[in-house]
């Protein structure tokens, strides 16, 4: 009976995040062109959700129109058989695509990995009763993808074997993102590899734990997906398809700076959830880098053509990192995708801060940088800013104090 109680209270779950990543928006202007987006249910996809609300695409004369699909191969063989126009998918379904004879192409970028297992939105999950430690304990074990021969088997094999891990040593199933918590909870695996926001939910609500990271194994900011559609309807569309690019770009660049209306945007029990880097541009060598272990573990028998897949404008450049703080009169944070900061990647930083007091402030000092929000002031204040290697401090005039290391 408890079994079946999961079971009902999973796809109660499934059905209000299929809700939120199914729909249609509609358009103020008669005149738009309707694009229809293939895409996936999970929070990667809300830029498009939030752009759509903000008017940028209308802005661009553009109305959207969603299907939703639980796989990237599955999106590849919709958009190959003219059932949609554009898609979000990871970038090794678009390898795929292209090596298999289908002329894929990207279109816009839009999100990458974080940078460690405390602050990563799409990692491997076990039960908290598990005998599952470390990544070494998942030989011989069972674990849950959304798809075979997708991100996610070329990411966890690269990863376990980065780790010292035999990757032929775990056996992969593949289930739909809203059925593996159900899945791991009534023991049909052992671990699940998922992103949010059932990544959350299962930490918050089933008790798991996280075993492994895999994407920051690879690399820092390691690229996952983007949008892309036949290189024949961008042929044929290409001012249509240039003024997608501007909207979504519009809207990834406005969620990475506004990760509070992204979280509006999820049902409330689901909003403390660790967002993706949205950026729009990707790493050619991190690209190169997941082709090659995509053709090693015999998802793709070549390496695609980057300057056909992966248009110069868009593979170039690295993601924008992202610090969110608070401070009043009693506390004060700052976190790097839900978690404490403790450590982070020298780089360009947005960083975020709500004063909730007219007597404290939030400062951040720190190797070339020294801010203030100003005691008599509240509000949300952003700052962009450049860590460099060494120690930042951030305090608040009530004497609280902060900090992390830069390396």
């Amino acid at each position: 009976m408890a079994s079946m109680r999961t079971l009902a209270a999973a796809l109660s779950a499934a059905v209000i995040v299929l809700a939120l990543f199914a729909g249609a928006a509609a358009s103020r202007t008669k005149d738009n062109v309707t694009v229809t987006i293939d895409t996936l249910p999970i929070a990667n996809g809300l830029p498009l959700d939030l752009g759509i609300s903000k008017g940028f695409f209308d802005k661009q004369g553009i109305t959207i129109k969603k299907v939703t699909f639980q796989s990237g191969n599955d999106i590849v063989l919709a958009l190959s058989n003219n059932n949609g126009d554009v898609g979000y998918l990871g970038y090794v379904p678009m390898m795929i695509a292209r090596t298999s004879g289908i002329p894929f192409t990207l279109v816009a970028a839009s999100e990458v990995e974080g940078t460690s297992v405390d602050d990563n939105w799409q990692n491997i999950l076990v039960k908290g009763s598990s005998s599952i430690r470390t990544p070494a304990d998942l030989a011989g074990k069972t674990l849950a993808l959304n798809a075979l021969k997708g991100v996610g088997e070329v990411v966890v094999k690269a990863a376990l074997k980065k780790v010292g891990v035999d990757p032929n040593s775990v056996k992969l199933l593949a289930l739909p993102f809203p059925a593996m918590r159900a899945a791991l909870s009534n023991g049909q695996v052992d671990a699940i590899w998922t992103p949010e926001p059932f990544l959350s939910q299962a930490l918050s609500q089933d008790g798991a734990r996280i075993v492994m990271a895999p994407g920051p194994v690879l690399g820092n900011f390691f690229p996952n997906g983007g949008y892309g559609a036949l290189q024949s309807w961008v042929q044929k569309n290409p001012t249509l398809a240039a003024k997608f690019r501007t909207a979504i770009n519009e809207s990834l660049t406005y969620a990475q700076q506004h990760p509070d209306e992204i979280r509006a945007l999820l049902p409330a029990a689901t909003r403390n959830v660790r967002l993706p880097i949205w950026t729009t541009t990707i790493d050619r060598a991190q690209l190169l880098t997941l082709a090659k272990d995509a053709k090693e573990f015999g998802v793709i028998t070549s390496l695609p053509n980057f300057t056909q897949l992966f248009p110069s404008a868009i593979r170039s450049g690295t993601a924008e990192g992202l610090l969110e703080g608070s401070v009043d009169a009693r506390t004060l944070t700052l976190r790097s995708a839900g978690a404490t900061a403790k450590r982070l990647d020298p780089g360009r930083y947005l960083v975020i801060i709500k004063d909730k007091s007219t007597k404290a402030s939030f400062t951040l000092k720190g190797p070339g940088v020294n801010k203030s929000t100003g005691v008599a002031k509240t509000g949300t204040v952003r700052w962009t800013v450049t860590l460099a290697p060494g120690r930042y401090v951030y305090s608040s005039s009530t004497g609280k104090r902060g900090s992390f290391k830069v390396s």
